[in-house]
C-alpha cells in the first residue's frame, strides 16, 4: 500500500471508531432550502422498507447505525430491508477458502448453479453478526443485498494472485450470491422483488464502471429493461449500489463513459422508475435525476466522510436537493398510488423528508413525528 493511501485508511479508521458522531455537515438547495409544507394526509403505509447502504465493516459507527435501525423497528416495524452494496469491507468474500474455486454462476449469469455449497467464510460475520435481527409477527424481516465495488475488489492489496481481476471478481460475485443466512438475501447478481404496491428492481452497478468477469453493460441493461414493465402502473425502485448522479465524493467517477453507460440504464427503464436507491458515497443526499427520477442515497452506515462539502453533482442537468455527512439511514415508505421517503440520524432525529403521488417525484415536506 503506498503511503498516502496507507494514510488515507488511517483517518478513515479513526473517524470510523469514534464513540459518537462527529458534528454534521448538511446542505439543502431548491425546494429544500425554503420551509417545508406539512405532509399531505396519507393513509397507512402499505409497505415500509429500510435502506441502509456501505454496512460492511466493524466500527463503532456500524454498531450506532444497528442500534438506531433496531429502535426505529420497534418503533414502527420495517417490512424489509435493502444493504445497496459494500457488505464486506474491503475485499469482499474469501476466494481462496477450500472449496470456493467450485462456485459457479448458472446459464442465466444471475443465480449460483445448483449444487453448489458455499464454505464457511468468517468474512460474512461481519455481517451477519452486526445487522439487526429484525423480526415482525415473528417471522424475520428479509434483507435483501446488491453488490457493491468492495464486494468484488480484484485489485491492488485485494487481489488474490491466483487468479486474474476477471475471473477473481467473478468469483467474489458468485460466493455472495451463494451465502445465505437469516440477515442475508441475495438470490441473484441482479433480481426483483415484488412486495405490496411496489416492485424493488436489484442492479448489478459495478457494470457502470465497466463491464467484468464476463459481465455486460448490455445484459444488465436487457434485465431492467423487461424488470420494468408494468412500472408505469405503479412504483418501482432501483437498487444498486452506486448513484447516478451524486455531489458526493464519487463525482470523480462519472467521466463522460460512466454517464454514458448510466444513460443506457435510464434508457431501458423507460422513464418508469420512481427512485434510484443507493449508496457508495458514504453520506446522505437526494438528488433529481436529469432524467426526472430521485436519487436517493443512503451509505453512511459504517464509513463516515465528515469533510464532504456537496460542492458539485456529478451530472449536468441533475439537482442536489438534500445532503449530510450525518450517520443515519432511509426509510421508504409505499402505499398505492403514493410513496414517502424520511432520511434519519443515529438517534432517530429527522434530516428530510418528502412525498410523491405517484407518478410523481418527491417534493420536500416537513417530516411528520415518528
Amino acid at each position: 500500500m503506498s503511503r498516502g493511501r496507507a494514510l488515507a485508511a488511517a483517518a478513515l479508521a479513526l473517524a470510523a471508531c469514534r464513540a459518537a458522531p462527529p458534528a454534521p455537515f448538511t446542505v439543502r438547495h431548491g425546494a429544500a432550502a425554503r420551509p417545508p409544507p406539512a405532509a399531505a394526509p396519507a393513509a397507512p403505509p402499505a409497505l415500509r422498507a429500510l435502506v441502509l447502504g456501505d454496512f460492511g465493516d466493524e466500527t463503532a459507527q456500524q454498531a450506532a447505525l444497528a442500534r438506531a435501525v433496531a429502535a426505529a423497528h420497534a418503533r414502527a416495524p420495517f417490512d424489509l430491508a435493502f444493504s445497496p452494496g459494500d457488505n464486506l469491507y474491503d475485499c469482499g468474500p474469501d476466494p481462496r477458502r477450500p472449496g470456493a474455486e467450485a462456485c459457479r454462476f448458472g446459464d442465466d449469469g444471475a443465480s449460483v448453479a445448483a449444487g453448489f455449497l458455499p464454505p464457511a467464510d468468517p468474512r460474512f460475520a461481519r455481517f451477519d453478526a452486526r445487522f439487526p435481527a429484525l423480526r415482525r409477527e415473528g417471522a424475520p424481516v428479509p434483507v435483501y443485498l446488491a453488490l457493491g465495488n468492495h464486494d468484488v475488489a480484484s485489485g491492488g492489496d485485494c487481489g488474490d494472485g491466483a487468479l486474474p481481476p476477471g475471473p477473481q471478481a467473478r468469483l467474489k460475485a458468485c460466493l455472495e450470491v451463494a451465502h445465505a443466512s437469516p440477515v442475508w438475501r441475495m438470490p441473484a447478481r441482479h433480481y426483483v422483488v415484488d412486495r405490496g404496491p411496489a416492485r424493488f428492481i436489484v442492479l448489478d452497478s459495478n457494470l457502470l464502471l465497466g463491464d467484468y468477469g464476463g459481465f455486460t453493460l448490455e445484459a444488465e441493461a436487457a434485465f431492467l429493461r423487461a424488470a420494468a414493465a408494468g412500472c408505469h402502473e405503479r412504483p418501482c425502485f432501483v437498487v444498486a449500489h452506486h448513484p447516478t448522479a451524486t455531489a458526493g465524493q464519487h463525482r470523480r467517477e462519472a467521466d463522460p463513459a460512466y454517464r454514458a453507460r448510466a444513460a443506457l440504464l435510464e434508457q431501458a427503464a423507460g422513464g418508469a422508475v420512481a427512485a434510484w436507491l443507493c449508496g457508495h458515497d458514504h453520506d446522505l443526499q437526494h438528488l433529481r435525476a436529469a432524467a426526472g427520477y430521485d436519487v436517493l442515497v443512503s451509505g453512511n452506515a459504517s464509513r463516515g466522510r465528515p469533510r464532504e462539502r456537496f460542492e458539485q453533482v456529478s451530472v449536468p442537468g441533475a439537482q442536489l436537493l438534500f445532503a449530510s455527512t450525518a450517520w443515519g439511514y432511509l426509510t421508504l415508505e409505499v402505499s398505492p398510488g403514493a410513496w414517502s421517503a424520511r432520511f434519519a440520524a443515529a438517534d432517530g432525529a429527522p434530516l428530510h423528508c418528502c412525498q410523491a403521488s405517484f407518478p410523481g417525484r418527491c417534493e420536500p415536506v416537513a417530516c411528520p413525528a415518528p
